[in-house]
């Protein structure tokens, strides 16, 4: 089964250059995968494509046999953390993965010990306000949220920066199991070595001249 559909796809800002062009891709049900390029080679925006949070010019998409920027709802099986996903800064770590385990249908017993169980893992304390939390507390946070009702589809940019190595170990850790379980991950990045005993396929995007 195709998880992950992407065919032809075109996508610019506006009347700006292309940034994704005749890009295509399937991956199937628990493969892990990570798109390699540099800065501005457009790795984030094929995330971003994929997460229906912009629509590509052209091209066909699916995820989960979804079109996901007409059908939102199928979001609710995928994790998704993405530069530009802000938190709300007044609420604590705690308080904003309770609000997005809410949107993604959990029950407030549920995603407390959902949240309980992160703590451990990270060893980490989630009560800390979002605006006085280190760049790596509020990574930690976004991952956790995004892993919190253990979606079908996991699509990561960079998970492991602002995080020390006893926290990037913790997440090779949870990605060994999520992948385990049959279930796919996307992540995008500059560093696939990091993630060398997990990953099935690596795809290079170059930056379009």
């Amino acid at each position: 089964m195709d998880v992950v559909v992407m065919e032809d796809i075109l996508f610019y800002f506006n009347n700006g250059p292309k940034i994704v062009e005749n890009f295509s891709m399937r991956i199937s049900k628990g493969e892990f995968v990570y798109i390699k390029g540099s800065n501005g080679s457009g790795k984030s925006t094929i995330l971003k494509l994929l997460g229906g949070i912009i629509k590509p010019k052209n091209g066909k998409i699916k995820v989960l046999g979804k079109e996901p920027y007409k059908e939102s709802e199928v979001l609710k099986s995928v994790g998704m953390v993405v530069d530009g996903m802000g938190l709300y800064k007044e609420l604590s770590l705690k308080e904003n993965i309770m609000y997005f385990a809410k949107e993604k249908g959990l029950t407030y017993e549920h995603a407390k010990k959902e949240i309980e169980k992160y703590e451990k893992f990270w060893d980490i304390d989630f009560d800390r306000k979002y605006k006085k939390s280190s760049h790596g507390m509020r990574k930690i946070a976004k991952l956790t949220f995004s892993l919190i009702n253990e979606p079908e589809l996991l699509i990561w940019d960079e998970p492991e920066l602002a995080l020390d190595q006893k926290r990037i170990d913790t997440l090779l850790e949870i990605l060994k199991s999520y992948k385990e379980k049959g279930k796919t991950c996307i992540i995008a990045g500059t560093n696939p070595e990091i993630y060398k005993n997990l990953v099935d396929l690596i795809i290079e995007k170059e930056v379009i001249l």
